[in-house]
């Protein structure tokens, strides 16, 4: 249990004295008429303004206040559990190679979003956590070339997508440098593997081989990939005019994968490239009903590659005596 402030929540005009604590998963009040908790799932947003703490969730606002001498600290107390369950949520791995704050701005698919976020740099990631949901854990291995002006630092995406942070202080050039380190490193393993994976590819499908020639007879593009670095198990992917079957190569039992969209097949396969890597060994979050997993919610509503595949899945194939048959008529519709 950790430190319990004393302070004052103001819900639907309704005011009443509260005892808070910060959690690992969510904010709990409590108060002589009862108990209220807001996972962190469901806070979308968080300021404080004249020394009161707005709080922005899916169903509406709370407002935290009469804190005291607290309100500074109980401020950063919950944007630090915010991170952590925000990487909890994105799967950061590895150790912390630099942590600050800073401001952010990045461009996703045209669209711009800036603010001030705590920053955070790992082995294989930069992660970006400011005080809403729009934390973003961005994969190394898919950096172009990293730039550093204007006294910031830029990270040019293969999708095009770009992201910057700026004012991180004196550390910026040592960061930068970091960044540049890693980067490389991680670029030539992930490319190594990758080719690895495509000259053995035959051997590693085992009794997948024949899914994947019969995507191939259908007139398929293939493509395959990993999940992380030091992940097991990888995935291909058989592409055709707006439409797509994925199959998981792992120890488990697991279905093909069904998609139609109005992209062109390129798009499709950023889009799975990214996802597969993000969630790595937590595939379930690509496929299932997260009506119950807050924790889930949290990955899908920050990355956009999760939330296409999951918006453009329409089927999925349970491998049997009609697989093939399945998979022809899918492609041949």
């Amino acid at each position: 249990m950790g430190k319990i402030y004393e302070c004052r929540l103001t819900v639907n005009g309704q005011s009443d004295s509260v005892n808070c604590s910060i959690g690992n998963e969510a904010i709990e009040f409590t108060s002589a008429k009862g108990r209220r908790s807001l996972d962190y799932a469901d806070l979308q947003d968080f300021r404080l303004i004249n020394y009161h703490l707005k709080l922005i969730s899916a169903s509406g606002e709370l407002e935290v206040s009469e804190l005291g001498h607290d309100t500074e600290p109980f401020f950063e107390s919950l944007w630090n559990a915010y991170k952590k369950r925000s990487w909890e949520a994105l799967f950061v791995e590895g150790a912390s190679q630099y942590s600050g704050e800073g401001d952010y701005a990045f461009t996703e698919q045209g669209a711009a979003q800036h603010g001030i976020a705590k920053v955070e740099l790992f082995d294989d990631a930069l992660c970006l956590c400011p005080h809403d949901n729009l934390a973003r854990r961005i994969p190394l291995c898919f950096v172009q070339v990293p730039a550093c002006e204007d006294f910031g630092i830029k990270l040019p995406l293969d999708t095009g997508d770009t992201y910057q942070i700026r004012r991180i202080g004196r550390d910026t050039q040592a960061v930068f440098e970091r960044i540049c380190t890693l980067q490389k490193a991680v670029l030539k393993q992930w490319t190594n593997l990758h080719q690895e994976l495509t000259h053995n590819i035959g051997q590693r499908l085992g009794d997948k081989l024949q899914n994947y020639k019969h995507m191939q007879d259908c007139g398929c593009r293939i493509v395959s990939g990993l999940y992380r670095l030091d992940g097991d198990g990888f995935w291909f992917a058989g592409l055709k005019n707006g439409k797509a079957a994925v199959e998981l190569v792992t120890q488990e039992k697991t279905a093909t994968y069904l998609y139609r969209y109005d992209t062109p097949d390129n798009a499709f396969e950023y889009s799975i490239r990214h996802a597969m890597e993000s969630v790595g060994l937590h595939r379930e979050v690509i496929f299932a009903d997260l009506s119950d997993k807050p924790l889930y919610r949290m990955t899908v509503e920050r990355n956009y590659h999760l939330r296409f595949l999951r918006e453009h899945n329409c089927e999925r194939v349970i491998h049997n005596q009609s697989w093939d048959k399945n998979i022809s008529d899918f492609f041949q519709k």
